[in-house]
Formats: structure tokens, sequence, C-alpha cells
């Protein structure tokens, strides 16, 4: 995974490594040991002003880590992640992480400043493979093995409200990708 400007990028390992590279020179320039409890990191994803990183692993739990520390800042727990290689997103103002939970097919958010969940919807009849926000409005679309792609957005509630109304939620499309 790139940073935005291209001036890092971070790789994920089996081992439980993350690794933050050079763009230019192509060094490594940080290693996060054991950054899953020794589990599989399966996501990684920077912010925008590439000072932190968000990371997903087969611990069935989300971390975001501050790159000049290579500290944990906050965790993300409440959802299983241990079969499948999952991504993990932030909301398009970074403001909200969602990953998806493989044992209750759900989409689960939470808030990425406390770590306190805030949105469990359900979504799909098999394992989300794939969760993608939109850069520049309050919706995400989801892979599954159910063969179909869903693209979601919030109809008529704010970001902030949408743990408290999942009906606000409307499923544009439903397309299988298998014909």
């Amino acid at each position: 995974c790139y940073s935005i400007d291209g001036s890092v990028y971070a790789s994920a390992g089996k081992d439980g490594t993350i690794k933050i590279w050079d763009g230019v020179t192509n060094r490594c320039v940080n290693t996060i040991r054991d950054a899953h409890q020794g589990s599989e990191v399966c996501s990684v994803r920077f912010t925008r002003n590439t000072k932190y990183l968000l990371s997903g692993g087969k611990d069935s739990t989300g971390r975001l880590w501050e790159l000049s520390t290579g500290a944990e800042v906050v965790s993300y727990r409440g959802f299983a992640q241990q079969r499948a290689r999952q991504q993990m997103t932030f909301s398009n103002a970074e403001d909200y992480v969602l990953a998806a939970d493989e044992r209750t097919l759900t989409v689960v958010g939470w808030d990425a400043r406390t770590g306190d969940m805030n949105l469990k919807m359900p979504c799909h009849s098999n394992i989300v493979r794939w969760i993608g926000s939109s850069p520049t409005e309050a919706a995400f679309v989801t892979c599954s093995d159910d063969t179909r792609a869903r693209f979601w957005w919030p109809t008529d509630l704010p970001p902030r409200q949408w743990a408290h109304n999942t009906r606000g939620f409307y499923n544009a499309s439903s397309q299988s990708l298998i014909a």
C-alpha cells in the first residue's frame, strides 16, 4: 500500500511484521514486529497525512499505528477475521474504520479516534473479501464470496449517526460477479 503522495509504502507479512519503505530509495525505514501478536497481517492503509497506518490481522483486531514512533495508538476489536484475508479501510473523512466480520457476515465500523464500535450492519450471505470506501463521499463497496459486489451509502444520515440507524443505508447495487 502506497501513501497518497508516494513517499512511502507499507508491506504486510504472514509473520505478523509490517515494514515501511521509502518510496524513492526502496529502503526499509521502519519495522513493526509482531504487529498482530504473531498472526498474519492482512491489510495496511495509510492516513492521508501519512502520519498513521491502519492494519488488520488474523488476530481479529485492527490497529492504528503512529509511524514516527511505531506505537499502537488505537485498537479496533469485536469482529472475526481468521480464515479470509480481508481489508480494513477508513471512511472518506477518516473518522471511521470499516471492516467485515466473517463470523456474522456484517460490516463493522468503529470511531477511528476512540476505537468504539458503532456500526454492525448485515451485508452479504458469505464472507466479505474486500471493502473499500469512496474518497469523496460517505459511501463504500463490499465484495463477497456470495459472488456479489454491493455499493452502500447512508441515505439520510450524517456519518456520525450511522450507528444509530442501519436502515439509513441504501444498498444501491447487488450485482453478481459471476455470469
